[in-house]
């Protein structure tokens, strides 16, 4: 006799929880019904290792049956199916903590409300061979019945032992039809180690296979590269196998063929006991493996209670740790096996290695004896400059190092340009590693040290020189010197003072700073101006530039001497990208504003002079 009994939790509240809160939609039942299959496949081969694997789903579009050759249910199990759910949620959150097997039939079973207002099963039990078969009903009204199946109703795909679920859309629902199904069994459940198949109701059509013989970690190296270019959408610039014992964590890693930049968010397919879990891992891998993307299977890392996301718990930090481990060890077999491929991955993704140097030493020394940095001295490794030199002089900025280059390599001085990505963050590190290394920011007065200075005739018939320049820019303190360079092309060179950089900052913080902090900032800023800066900025004219020569001579028409040495300052700060305060845009005007003049008055007095075009 058919008994109708009441389930033990709120099963309105349940299903409201599953759809809303739980689950990103409802086509997550096809991964719970595999998965209900799967462990039922499992639990009987420990029965019996000989039993058939297979799940069949069978669709006619509106019903959809569910078929699996697993341990089956008795009619006990089948009366106590849902019982555990109200004694486990006390642990577990809706009793989906899971550890000998993922699935747990009752929860996994009312995910099929969210696409069915009925769930039916029918079961014969492995464990009780000749047993009945077990018909389960469940409604989405909160009610549910079991009793022994008329043999009449029995699905005829159900075999000597296993479960079909059978189940009627909900108004609307696609999900049931045969193409939108399909994907979905293909997306989840592609890779699992059971027979998985699709068919229609009407045909007579054997079921279409859907699941492959292998996953991308047991793939051949061209087959992984393939599914690489085929699932993430390039391919790779190199692949190789990673493995975490502790998590049980076995996949493969696809390194960009392309550039990526820090930070950029990239996503990981992460597989559970070969149930896709995720194609959306962000947190996978430590943050500068940002060059990298894989495709994992685990054992044992926690999934949340949605299965659709990991629990980043230690387990999680120490598999992300332990892959960003093989990672680096891969690059350093690449710089020591293979240099011409190193080469080619470093012009791809140099801040990639840059970022992990700069928090782990051994890519520090890996970066510091393979990668090639500019100099003006040439392209040279970190570790060469400080061979061939004695020290690392670097430039915080690429226009900086524009600026000195020239003048440095025409007098033999060594400058290193650290003005991309992480590159100051890396020296810096790099000369706590090495404390007897004289690594350090390039001091303007450096530079000045290795400038020709004139003798004494020369620079006493450049005084004058001197003294009309620094009154032609007065205001900008700033002193004016004549060297003698190479090359002699460059008429001035202007070197800043030594933390100008930091000034501004200062300057800066003292205008947007209010009340205590106002006070507090003048109280620093009146102490720094009793100390003396011990550098200042300095204008360098070349004594082997003609034009100095030529402007030497003009040294009585204070308007030309005025533009010239203005013109002059304008164009060494704008060749170097140094800030301009409002008296240097006044004069940057003035001066291209004379020129254009001039530039008029000649082509008046010149009536042969060519014109434009």
């Amino acid at each position: 006799m058919t008994q109708n009994e009441n389930f033990q939790v709120d099963l309105g509240g349940v299903v409201e929880i599953l759809s809303r809160n739980l689950y990103s939609g409802p086509r997550v039942f096809v991964r719970e019904l595999l998965q209900n299959g799967l462990d039922a496949i499992t639990a009987r081969h420990e029965i019996d290792p000989e039993a058939p694997s297979h799940i069949r789903f069978i669709t006619t579009g509106n019903q959809l049956r569910i078929t699996d050759s697993g341990v089956g249910l008795t009619l006990d199990e089948a009366r106590n199916l849902l019982a555990t759910i109200g004694a486990s949620s006390k642990r577990d959150e809706l009793g989906l903590a899971r550890s000998d097997y993922l699935g747990q039939f009752g929860i996994g079973l009312l995910s099929c409300f969210m696409v069915s207002p009925t769930i039916l099963v029918y079961s014969r039990s492995a464990r009780h061979p000749g047993s009945a078969v077990v018909r389960w009903v469940g409604r989405e009204n909160g009610t549910w019945s079991v009793s022994v199946a008329d043999p009449s109703e029995i699905p005829t795909e159900l075999g000597d032992a296993g479960t079909t679920v059978v189940l009627d859309a909900l108004p609307g629902e696609r999900l049931f039809e045969y193409g939108v199904l399909r994907e979905l069994i293909r997306y989840y459940g592609q890779y699992l180690p059971v027979n998985v198949t699709i068919e229609r109701a009407d045909s007579q059509e054997p079921g279409e296979p859907l699941t492959l013989p292998a996953a991308p970690w047991e793939m051949t190296h061209m087959q992984r590269d393939r599914w690489c270019a085929e699932n993430f959408g390039f391919m790779p610039f190199e692949s190789f196998e990673v493995e975490v014992p502790t998590s049980g964590v076995k996949g493969v890693a696809y390194v960009l063929a392309n550039g990526a930049s820090p930070g950029q968010s990239l996503r990981h397919h992460v597989y559970l006991r070969r149930m896709l879990l995720t194609q959306k891992a962000t947190d996978f891998l430590p943050d500068w493996a940002y060059f990298v993307r894989v495709v994992v299977d685990t054992e044992h890392l926690k999934p949340t209670a949605s299965r659709e996301q990991l629990f980043d718990d230690e387990l999680l930090e120490h598999t992300r740790q332990y892959l960003g481990d093989q990672i680096r060890q891969w690059l350093t077999r690449l710089a020591h096996e293979s240099p011409r491929r190193f080469r080619e991955f470093t012009a791809l993704h140099v801040n990639g290695l840059k970022a992990l140097a700069i928090t782990d030493g051994p890519t520090r020394e890996l970066v510091a004896s393979t990668l090639y940095y500019e100099t003006s001295m040439g392209v040279m490794t970190l570790d060469e400059v400080m061979s061939q030199h004695g020290a690392i002089r670097f430039t915080r900025t690429d226009n900086e190092f524009r600026t000195l280059e020239p003048v440095a390599a025409a007098n033999g001085l060594c400058i290193l340009n650290a003005g991309f990505a992480f590159d100051e963050e890396l020296l810096g590190q790099l000369a706590l590693d090495r404390p007897e290394a004289r690594i350090s920011e390039l001091d303007p007065m450096e530079v000045l040290g290795a400038l020709e200075p004139l003798d004494i005739a020369e620079e006493a018939a450049l005084l004058p020189l001197i003294d009309a320049a620094e009154g032609a820019l007065k205001g900008q303190d700033v002193s004016v010197e004549v060297r003698s360079f190479e090359p002699a092309t460059m008429p001035v060179l202007f070197l800043p003072e030594s933390d100008l950089a930091g000034r501004l900052i200062e300057q800066r913080e003292a205008r947007n700073a209010t009340g205590a902090f106002d006070g507090l900032l003048e109280a620093f800023g009146a102490a720094s101006v009793k100390k003396p800066r011990e550098t200042k900025a300095r204008l360098v004219f070349n004594a082997k530039a003609t034009v100095v020569s030529e402007l030497a001579r003009c040294i009585d028409n204070t308007i030309v001497m005025e533009s010239a040495v203005r013109g002059f300052y304008v164009q060494a700060l704008l060749a170097g990208r140094h800030p301009m305060n409002t008296q240097v845009r006044s004069w940057s005007t003035s001066v291209f504003t004379s020129l254009i003049a001039h530039s008029l008055q000649w082509s008046q007095s010149d009536p042969g002079m060519p014109s434009a075009g």
